[in-house]
Formats: C-alpha cells, structure tokens, sequence
C-alpha cells in the first residue's frame, strides 16, 4: 500500500470482540471522504463520523490510508457499478449510452451528485503522488469505459454507428462523464449541468446513422 498520508496511528490493542457492522462503518467512512476528501480528513473526523474510538478504527480497518482505500473499493462496488450496469448488461446500443445519460443526470442535481465522483475526486487529490490512488482511479476509468464500450460495439452490430467508430465514441463519453464530476464539485449550477447534458446527447444522436 502507498503512504496516502503522514497522519500517525495508534498501536493496535486486544480489545473486545468485534460488535459493529464494517460496512456501515466504511459507509460512513465513504461519505466523510467524499465530502472533505483525504487530506482534510482528520482522525478525530472519522471517530465522530462512525463512533467508534481510535483503537476499534485501527483493529478493523488499519491506518488511516488502509481505510481510505477499503472506503474507495466500497464506493466503486457500490456506485460505479449501479452507473455502469446501466450500460454493460443493457440490449440496445445508442439508446443504453441515452439510459446512462438519464441516470447520471438524475443523480449530479442531487446532494451527493453536487460532491463530484469520489474516484474523481481521488485522482485529482492524489493521483499525481500516490500510485494506490492513481491505480483506483485508473480501475474506476476502465470499468466506465469498458460498459460505455460494450453498449456502442451493440451499436456498430446494428449499424447505429459507423463500424470502427465504438472505441473512440467510448472515450467521449467516458471524458464528459470525469468532467462532469468535477464541474459539480466546483458548484455548477442545475442550468449548466442541465445544459451539458442537452449537449451530450444532441452529440450522441447525431452519431446515429440515417437509416438505423
């Protein structure tokens, strides 16, 4: 594991048997993150966020850079891969890659959306020094492009799109989808974000051939 941070740790002690739910915990853990990213997290952050004392936090979990990758790991499993099932076990083509659109959009007005993509967010904090963020990150961008990928080669087999044209579409989609987490973060407004995506998919409609 890569040093994310410098932040010291306490020892880990023999204590009582376990009696919390790690996944709730890396939940809590995975919205504190998201939120401050991993710089501005403190420990005493974390003890307030899950409840549970320095000790309790080390004996599960590790230091705090351990943590933080288990926190990014739930994240992925748990939200990247909703956003990507939309694309990679859809039927149709271009209109999957629409479905994918619909659904981001759903989620960028909300609360959590307006907080970017914590992958992003991880790549652009740490993934010029760190190579575990970067590695994450980089597994996060292959898992969107490989789904977007999957719906625009059902494309091509329908004559949707020009053939050859899949790979290069993919990456499209898959750059508005990273630039997207970081113009909400940023604090776009609904109209912008909205904005965006009229124009994304104004630009996937004109992908479709006359004649599909």
């Amino acid at each position: 594991m890569a040093p994310l941070g410098t932040a010291t740790e306490p020892a880990p002690t023999r204590g009582r048997p376990r009696e919390f739910d790690p996944d709730a915990v890396l939940d809590a853990v995975v919205e504190l993150f998201w939120a401050k990213g991993y710089e501005a997290t403190s420990i005493s952050d974390i003890v307030e966020a899950t409840g549970l004392n320095k000790s309790s936090l080390y004996n599960t979990f590790g230091p705090k850079d351990a943590l933080f990758e288990a926190a990014v790991e739930r994240y992925l499993a748990m939200r990247v891969a909703v956003m990507t099932e939309v694309v990679r076990d859809g039927t149709a083509g271009l209109d999957d890659v629409l479905r994918l659109l619909d659904y981001q959009q759903s989620q960028i007005v909300t609360e959590r959306g307006r907080m970017g993509c914590l992958a992003v967010n991880t790549s652009t904090e740490l993934g010029l020094r760190d190579e575990t963020a970067a590695t994450l990150s980089r597994r996060s961008r292959d898992d969107v492009r490989t789904a977007v990928g999957a719906a625009l080669r059902r494309a091509e087999a329908a004559d949707e799109i020009a053939a050859g044209t899949a790979h290069d579409r993919a990456e499209i989609v898959l750059a508005f989808t990273l630039s997207l987490a970081v113009i909400a973060r940023g604090g776009a407004s609904t109209e912008e974000l909205e904005g965006q995506f009229t124009a994304m998919r104004a630009l996937i409609e004109d992908w479709r051939l006359v004649n599909s």
